[in-house]
């Protein structure tokens, strides 16, 4: 993938109050007039999608994102669909759920080559966790119910498995998960997040977020 195209933006998993600098970026990329798509699916059986809308309308208002349009089932859609949007939104839930559906109806695919024509990707949560080398690291957030095998995610961000809602506690977690997998880690609190572009990675947010490799632990 050209990197020069890249705009990602990983999400620590806070509310809207958390996420308010990386919205602001996410916006930036967009633009007022940008058409938002929302994939509300890791959520499945969790909460109602209507509450989903009603959350991520909520928390990209004062960002001025409002052309926003909701996808609930990726089985339901082709990727051509996707040239109507300027920007895509994966929210939380279920990561081993998430990474399923993205599997069975190809948006897997479909998405890297949405990226690849320089259009933006957020992810919060599970949604930053599939854009990520690797989906283990939701281990300890998430239940494998889809019984998912192929655990490799869509690996947007330059070769780290994503660890969301991170505390200073997971430390001990993360270096055992290097030491089983061989993977660097980008470990990001609730009340943060970590942008990739062509200038390279950079935290945006409240809080330091951190990469976990070979070598120790470091600030983005």
């Amino acid at each position: 993938m050209e990197k020069q195209k890249i705009k990602v933006a990983l999400a620590g998993g806070g509310d809207s109050k958390d996420s308010h600098p990386l919205d602001e970026l996410f916006a930036a990329w967009i633009g007022s007039q940008g058409r938002l798509l929302y994939w509300p699916v890791a959520l499945r059986g969790m909460r109602s999608f209507e509450s989903c809308l009603e959350w991520i309308t909520e928390t990209l208002a004062p960002v001025n994102i409002s052309d926003i349009s909701m996808w609930t089932d990726l089985l339901e859609h082709q990727a051509w669909e996707l040239e109507a949007f300027d920007a895509v939104f994966i929210g939380g839930g279920n990561t081993f759920n998430l990474l399923a559906e993205l599997q069975r109806s190809g948006f897997d695919r479909h998405l890297k080559t949405f990226i690849q024509h320089g259009k933006p990707v957020c992810g919060g949560s599970a949604g930053a966790i599939v854009l990520g080398r690797d989906i283990r690291t939701a281990r300890h957030f998430d239940l494998n119910n889809a019984t998912l095998v192929g655990t490799g995610g869509l690996d947007l961000a330059e070769g780290h498995a994503i660890w969301p809602h991170y505390r200073t506690q997971h430390d001990g977690l993360i270096a055992a998960y290097l030491q089983e997998f061989h993977q660097p880690v980008l470990a990001i609190p609730e009340r943060s997040g970590i942008a990739i572009e062509v200038t390279g990675m950079r935290t945006v947010g409240y809080e330091p977020s951190y990469r976990f490799d070979g070598q120790g632990k470091s600030e983005v």
